[in-house]
């Protein structure tokens, strides 16, 4: 339980598409995933790279139960005794960018988001999810993409499918390269007109615009 809410993988390391859902370079039980990716995108937006708020590797988030025995069995405690460990219930991952780390150790704990674990153990890299508050969960549930544009929106849902299901690389180029161009509009647009851009400004809107195209084309 978190938060007195039901995590929904009733069995420590066996979980699958319809318990858990995707993060970039792993997956998390759903409400862990939805606040982990807002994490990120707020990340990102406050100058982060993308491609160091991550999992560190494929048992870096939710670990299956072998993959639970591997490590413990190669890495005696402090990893956890398989079967107990909180990856098992897709809420923590472990995070090998210093600067993510950080971040969330600053920031983690507005998304529900904790290094307590990491600390007790002596692991900088290991954050667990202990729940956000009803009422940040309510903001990340309203539509994402309000404000953005169709085409963004078509973009970015046909985009994350493809990687979701790991579909058609060529597509997904061919995604990454018109969500390339975009992101670029919106950089010139919010420049002032010194920097060669339209002076038009960051508005908020165009922060999460911005933001969620280069968390994709990084």
């Amino acid at each position: 339980m978190v938060n007195g809410r039901a995590l929904g993988v009733e069995r420590n390391g066996v979980f699958d598409d319809a318990n858990t859902d995707s993060i970039p370079g792993g997956r998390l039980w759903p409400e862990a995933a939805l606040t982990w990716n807002a994490m990120r995108a707020d990340f990102t937006a406050a100058g982060g790279k993308p491609t160091h708020f991550r999992p560190g590797g494929p048992r870096s988030s939710a670990r299956t139960a072998g993959q639970q025995r591997e490590l413990f069995a190669a890495q005696p405690p402090p990893a956890a005794v398989p079967g107990t460990s909180n990856h098992g219930w897709g809420i923590a991952v472990d995070v090998p960018f210093s600067d993510a780390q950080a971040w969330i150790m600053r920031n983690g704990g507005r998304y529900g988001w904790s290094h307590d674990e990491g600390l007790r153990v002596g692991e900088r890299w290991h954050m667990r999810y202990v729940g956000a508050s009803k009422l940040a969960l309510r903001k990340l549930t309203r539509d994402p993409l309000a404000g953005y544009t169709k085409a963004e929106r078509r973009w970015l849902h046909e985009y994350d499918r493809l990687i979701r299901t790991n579909g058609d690389a060529k597509r997904r180029h061919v995604l990454r390269v018109v969500m390339t161009a975009q992101r670029k509009r919106i950089w010139k647009v919010s420049q002032p007109p010194a920097a060669g851009g339209d002076g038009k400004g960051w508005t908020r809107l165009r922060k999460r615009r911005y933001a969620s195209l280069l968390a994709r084309t990084h």
